[in-house]
């Protein structure tokens, strides 16, 4: 329907199926589809400025009062419950990397549980470089968004001085695309977590869409001047219906965790090439692997712990993903 004309409309459909659609139902069509954002006219690219001008400001809450509690009182209660989720011992050592989900945190309490266990006592970092997967389309390889992002706990306020340093060193341009942080859950949801333990810590909020090596080298240098706690918000396998399987079987939910923990095996022993190797074509769909390529240069050769990992079935759709977490200790120096 984009570009055409109501009436152009309707004589295609005439000339292919021989049928007259009524205008009314073609206007009352078209009027869902922008309400829906599905359909491209003046009024959705309107709202699509108009939205994007505000995100220039803030990033509001989107999933508070579904995936986590909205007031800070409640929102305390639930960060000590999904600590209390995870049985083992907290790690030795403080992280300078961390792996977790960004999976529905009712899904896989234990993966969450792990990473808050992994961040209890540890001194509070100046800033967090916050990397998630995009489930939009961006412009570039990468993108960020240099404003604070709203949190039941307070804005996480952005590290501007450091963005803009990253900013240089890209050969693209980092705030490029806006619009896909406005419901992305890879960033909100382990924000929701890591502003419960680091209250005054700023962030990088960053979005991998394509694996961009360059992002790394740039990390690399940005963070000797700009240390920080490195996160990687991703998830692993997704298997099922859902993502164009058959339903969950035996057989496929081993070949999910065999990816899935030997890539995070790999990842653990600074193999990030190898960990890439063994997921090879990505049959089980693991959603970390442009993360990952992106930062290679930064996990390599680093040692960690596997902490946590969970294929969980979604019972209704007959699929499930795969979630961990994975823990790298200080860096020497």
């Amino acid at each position: 329907m984009e570009g055409k004309t109501l009436e152009e409309v309707q004589e295609e459909v005439f000339k292919a199926h021989g049928v007259l659609v009524p205008r009314q139902e073609l206007e009352d069509l078209l009027k869902a589809l922008e309400e829906a954002g599905l359909v491209l006219t003046e009024t959705v690219e309107r709202r699509l400025r108009e939205e994007e001008e505000s995100l220039r400001k803030e990033r509001p809450m989107r999933l508070a009062g579904l995936s986590y509690p909205q007031g800070e009182r409640e929102a305390r209660a639930f960060l000590e419950a999904f600590r209390a989720s995870f049985p083992g011992p907290r790690p030795q050592g403080s992280p300078s990397i961390l792996l977790l989900p960004h999976l529905e945190p009712s899904r896989v309490p234990e993966a969450y549980g792990a990473a808050l266990a992994a961040l209890e006592g540890t001194p509070e970092p100046q800033r967090i470089y916050l990397v998630g997967v995009a489930h939009r389309p961006l412009k570039e390889k990468a993108a960020g968004l240099p404003v604070p992002f709203q949190t039941p706990f307070g804005p996480a306020e952005p590290d501007l001085a450091a963005l803009q340093a990253l900013d240089a060193l890209l050969p693209y341009e980092l705030f490029n695309t806006p619009l896909a942080f406005r419901e992305e859950h890879s960033l909100e949801l382990p924000l929701f977590f890591l502003k419960g333990v680091f209250p005054k810590s700023k962030v990088l909020p960053l979005l991998v869409g394509r694996r961009s090596p360059e992002l790394g080298e740039a990390l690399k240098v940005v963070r000797k001047d700009y240390p920080g706690l490195l996160v990687l918000a991703v998830d692993l396998s997704h298997v099922g219906p859902r993502f164009g399987d058959p339903p969950l079987s035996r057989t496929l939910a081993a070949e999910a965790r065999r990816r899935d923990l030997g890539f995070l095996e790999r990842l653990a022993q600074g193999k990030p090439e190898e960990a890439l190797g063994h997921v090879g074509a990505n049959p089980t769909r693991i959603d970390a692997v442009e993360v990952v390529a992106s930062l290679t240069s930064l996990l390599s050769g680093q040692e960690g712990q596997v902490l946590a990992y969970r294929l969980d079935l979604e019972a209704p759709t007959l699929s499930a993903v795969g979630a961990g977490t994975l823990v790298f200790p200080t860096l020497p120096g």
